[in-house]
């Protein structure tokens, strides 16, 4: 009798204490939560030493709660961040999607960094970083996830297809006809598979005179490659083709590779 009695006293309270946790339970989670402030940023540029006079970073904003304007802040790699600009959207969101566009040269990406006024100093792979906040109407200031990188890279750097002729001392000419990819060493050089012998570990180096585009030929890994004599080598600005011929010494003979790299799209 004992166990019925506390088993229906047991129930009882249950109920009772189930109830009065549904009667005041609060939404500590999503009260008074507010939204907005969404940006899509462009998310990467390539800076191509040399080449890039100016670009554009467009940001878009999606409809919502208004905008007033755009904190951008930037960084270099190994320089801390400062504020770069405020950019004012003036709530044009809050009836439709919008945009902005943001105009930078080398001169305003760099002011306030303390950076080198000569970007061809600047190290291959290193990078800017643009961060943004979003200026609420009511004061807010949202910090927002995406980012822009703007990398350093080298305008000759890329896919080309490669087309020329190997010619060997004893064996004779071979034709060459490969897609190669050249890869950036500085805002000047980069380095590329020579000839057909891309999977032998043969790399070469070229080397762009800025003034003249006459390219320099030398070796990068394990072997030492020389300029033909009397026939240029060069860099033609108007195609963007290199035009190469070079040679490494072997016991037989002269092995000389004339290549034409015309870059692909």
């Amino acid at each position: 009798m004992k166990k019925l009695i506390f088993s229906a006293l047991g129930l009882i309270l249950s109920v009772l204490v189930f109830n009065s946790c549904k009667q005041t339970y609060t939404d500590l989670m999503t009260a008074s939560v507010k939204t907005g402030g969404i940006l899509t940023p462009l998310s990467a540029v390539p800076y191509k030493l040399g080449g890039t006079p100016s670009f554009i970073v467009t940001v878009t904003i999606p409809k919502g709660p208004g905008i007033v304007s755009i904190d951008v802040y930037k960084s270099y790699t190994g320089i801390a961040e400062v504020l770069d600009q405020n950019v004012s959207v003036g709530s044009a969101n809050a009836t439709a999607d919008a945009s902005v566009s943001i105009t930078y040269t080398y001169a305003s990406l760099t002011a306030g960094l303390n950076m080198p006024a000569d970007e061809s100093v600047l190290t291959i792979g290193d990078a800017w970083t643009l961060r943004y906040e979003s200026v609420m109407e009511d004061g807010r200031k949202v910090r927002v996830g995406p980012e822009t990188t703007i990398t350093v890279a080298n305008k000759y750097a890329g896919f080309y297809q490669c087309v020329g002729v190997f010619h060997h001392p004893t064996a004779g000419d071979r034709p060459i006809n490969e897609k190669k990819f050249l890869t950036p060493i500085n805002a000047v050089s980069c380095w590329g598979p020579a000839g057909d012998l891309g999977s032998s570990g043969y790399l070469v180096r070229f080397t762009v005179d800025p003034v003249t585009n006459a390219v320099a030929c030398s070796k990068w890994d394990n072997y030492d490659f020389f300029n033909e004599a009397g026939v240029p080598s060069y860099f033609d600005p108007a195609d963007g083709t290199f035009h190469v011929n070079y040679f490494y010494v072997g016991a037989s003979g002269n092995r000389v590779m004339n290549e034409v790299w015309t870059p692909i799209p």
